[in-house]
């Protein structure tokens, strides 16, 4: 991962056929991430693309820029197995917050609920987190939104099977912003019905890496047309099986 820890995979789990070309794709996503962003990878697989975004951020900018927490999720549950020893393969400098003393200092839910009501932050982000700042859980995309793994994430990493995005992780996608809902990081922090939620709302950055092209330009028609506000910034092809008409 960045030359700073292993990738461990499992007969079990979907791996690359061509790694090396997809090295290149992971260190372009990691690119794309805004420096300390928080970032939700859907269709996740062991957690390449995240990873490899937390370290880089890391050794780029160091603690300040690097990003505040990655959460990764699949739906086949071999890959925590590969997960697991790949996060404690890199440096706990990069992948644990560092502030050890944050459990004393973290807010009462009654001071959280008194900051929400005065429009502040949920959070004091130097000293609530404490603990890895990349997570893992095993859930297909659609749920995984619906539990709330992108609330508060700037960013949205999505590397989907051939067919492209599922049909509810648009739907949430393709949703107006919704101003009134609060930037908060778990649905326990909404007051409002889980359907009336934007699971999606405060995404900023849409990165979709795609294995079939077809189903990349049947979504991206979708949700460029729709109320979400997507707009196109970049789109790069990448070989990764050359004599073949395949483009990633």
């Amino acid at each position: 991962v960045g030359s700073m820890g292993w990738l461990y995979f499992s007969p079990l789990a979907f791996r690359q056929g061509n790694m090396d070309g997809f090295d290149i794709i992971a260190n372009d996503v990691a690119r794309a991430v805004p420096a300390g962003s928080k970032v939700c990878e859907l269709y996740a697989g062991v957690g390449l693309l995240g990873l490899t975004s937390l370290v880089y951020h890391h050794n780029l900018h160091g603690e300040e820029g690097s990003l505040v927490w990655v959460r990764c999720s699949d739906e086949n549950p071999a890959n925590t197995r590969c997960f697991t020893p790949s996060l404690q393969s890199i440096p706990r400098e990069i992948t644990e917050h560092p502030n050890e003393k944050a459990v004393a200092a973290a807010p009462t839910l009654g001071e959280i609920m008194k900051r929400m009501e005065a429009g502040e932050g949920v959070l004091d982000e130097e000293t609530a987190r404490v603990g890895p700042k990349a997570t893992y859980t095993v859930a297909t995309a659609g749920f995984a939104l619906k539990t709330g793994q992108a609330l508060g994430a700037d960013v949205l990493i999505v590397d989907p099977p051939r067919k492209g995005l599922d049909d509810d992780v648009l739907d949430e996608l393709c949703k107006p912003f919704n101003p009134k809902q609060p930037n908060v990081e778990s649905p326990n922090m909404l007051a409002i019905d889980d359907y009336l939620v934007n699971w999606t709302n405060d995404v900023q950055t849409l990165i979709y890496v795609s294995c079939g092209f077809d189903a990349l330009a049947r979504d991206c028609e979708r949700l460029l047309s729709s109320q979400g506000g997507w707009k196109l910034d970049s789109a790069t092809g990448y070989v990764l099986f050359p004599g073949s008409n395949h483009v990633e």
